[in-house]
């Protein structure tokens, strides 16, 4: 993903910024409602997702662009007791990649809005294993963190409507905000046990957005694609 991202920044200016979602009522009601991973690194755990997270991309024409995002979260933990080693580790990589598609002309000094559709995957890892288990230990100690990765694995999907407004003449810097409909799916498999669980909400962010070189607003563009010498001709 990061190196198709590469290649499509050459078509148009590239960019990158922040993304920050503030923290809610509804966030903390979830952790005391217990509803986390339990592992940390789980898609609501605020660590691989976090409430501010970074983006980058490039324009593929006047008007679209492709953004991607990548989290990481990984938790380990190692025992030594004597001459036996335990060892443990959860993890989860999350990239997520948007497409925006700019509705009307890029105004100069004036908000410019966009819709964005976006798909991101939570790809997990889970381990436990120690030299002093034995090998129906091993066993089961494989299965459980099967489960466990199962728990952190998940797809998800967004699509809203965002504007970004250009404080710079040459839309070098932009702040924006976003409006999304997220929608969420993990699956659960066990030898006995089969579940799925959805999740669906909507969130509201600020975007903080850098891109070079800068692009001026279509009135600009115009203006300087007028030939000087057509007055001259004229005169």
């Amino acid at each position: 993903m990061l190196l198709l991202l590469a290649q499509l920044a050459h078509a148009g200016p590239a960019f990158a910024g922040l993304e920050y979602k503030p923290l809610s009522r509804a966030d903390l009601d979830w952790v005391d409602d217990g509803r986390t991973s339990g592992l940390a690194v789980g898609e609501y755990d605020g660590i691989v997702a976090p409430g501010l997270a970074a983006y980058f991309g490039g324009w593929l024409s006047h008007r679209t662009a492709l953004s991607g995002s990548l989290g990481i979260a990984r938790l380990a933990n190692s025992t030594l007791v004597d001459e036996i080693w335990h060892q443990r580790h959860w993890g989860v990589i999350r990239p997520g990649i948007d497409l925006r598609v700019a509705i009307g002309s890029r105004p100069e000094r004036t908000p410019w809005p966009y819709v964005l559709g976006g798909l991101y995957g939570n790809i997990p890892s889970a381990r436990d294993v120690s030299n002093g288990f034995t090998k129906p230990e091993q066993k089961a100690a494989d299965e459980a963190a099967g489960q466990e990765r199962l728990r952190l694995a998940g797809v998800g999907v967004r699509t809203g409507f965002g504007v970004d407004y250009p404080l710079t003449e040459r839309q070098t810097v932009l702040l924006g905000g976003l409006y999304t409909v997220d929608i969420r799916r993990s699956i659960f498999v066990a030898d006995d046990t089969s579940a799925v669980t959805s999740w669906m909400a909507t969130s509201a962010m600020l975007l903080v957005t850098v891109q070079w070189p800068g692009q001026p607003s279509d009135d600009a563009a115009e203006d300087s694609a007028e030939d000087p010498t057509d007055e001259l001709v004229a005169e």
